[in-house]
């Protein structure tokens, strides 16, 4: 008897000068989660967990900046940009 063949997330990336800032985007697509970095400094910041339920977008900062409203206002806007493709959670 074989083993199942094991697969692993799949991943896409792509940089792209953005106001003339190299800006990377790295999305990896879980069995239960979506997990999307965007980096103009080639670091991770704040991780945020965003969630939509029935047209309400929730955001949780879960490591970093808490002060920040603009991080947890661009989530929500990404979030709904991604409502259409997938109800899973997503990591920010």
């Amino acid at each position: 008897m074989e083993a199942p063949e094991a697969s692993g997330p799949s991943a896409r990336s792509v940089a792209k000068l953005i106001d003339g800032i190299h800006t990377e985007v790295v999305v990896n697509i879980f069995s239960d989660r979506i997990f999307v970095i965007i980096t103009q400094t080639g670091k991770m910041g704040t991780l945020l967990q965003a969630s939509s339920d029935h047209g309400d977008v929730d955001v949780r900062v879960l490591m970093g900046r808490r002060d920040d409203p603009l991080l947890v206002v661009y989530a929500q806007q990404l979030v709904e940009s991604l409502r259409v493709r997938t109800e899973s959670p997503i990591l920010l």
